[in-house]
């Protein structure tokens, strides 16, 4: 069973990066990591694959954002006040918005939306995503191939270190929403 399941992550491997990345990011990110880590995928592969998944599936979000945010947002009525957060963090920090919109929780997929409907420069977007990515890429992935390595390095029951990376890795998110959104409200 397991020589299958090696063989299904080396042959399909960096499409499920690609495409996972642009539907569940930090989740495929983390675990193309592990994966790399155990010599099932290249590292710099899957980095880059993780980067360029979220880089398109941000652009893609950001002219739906550019072209029908006014009718999507309105929509989000759960969301109402980050939206109107975030819109005004855009106006005082722009370059940082779009950078790091891919690292606050909550505001994945709606985040670049937003930025779309705002009054950045689709050209502006393009290039400061491109870096968000690329940090994000090499952040994430990086995050699963050493906490991978880590805890396989220590001397307890395999299922129980990856309970304990996942666990790790969902602490880290959420400490870092907490960080992103109390940014958001200043």
């Amino acid at each position: 069973m397991s020589d299958i399941l090696a063989h299904w992550i080396t042959e399909y491997g960096y499409l499920a990066v690609f495409f996972g990345s642009m539907i569940e990011g930090e989740t495929v990110a983390f675990l193309s990591g592990i994966a790399a880590h155990n010599q099932l995928l290249s590292y710099p592969k899957v980095i880059l694959m993780a980067a360029l998944g979220g880089i398109i599936s941000d652009n893609v979000l950001f002219y739906i954002g550019r072209y029908f945010g006014a009718k999507i947002l309105p929509k989000f009525k759960k969301h109402n006040d980050k939206i109107v957060n975030v819109q005004k963090y855009i106006q005082l920090h722009e370059n940082w918005v779009v950078i790091g919109i891919r690292f606050a929780y909550g505001l994945r997929t709606v985040g670049p939306i937003i930025i779309g409907a705002s009054e950045v420069k689709p050209f502006k977007f393009f290039l400061l995503n491109i870096i968000g990515g690329s940090i994000w890429g090499c952040l994430i992935v990086s995050a699963g191939y050493f906490i991978s390595g880590l805890i396989l390095s220590l001397s307890i029951h395999f299922s129980i270190s990856i309970v304990f990376a996942i666990g790790f890795f969902i602490l880290l998110m959420v400490y870092l929403k907490k960080y992103i959104l109390k940014k958001i409200k200043k």
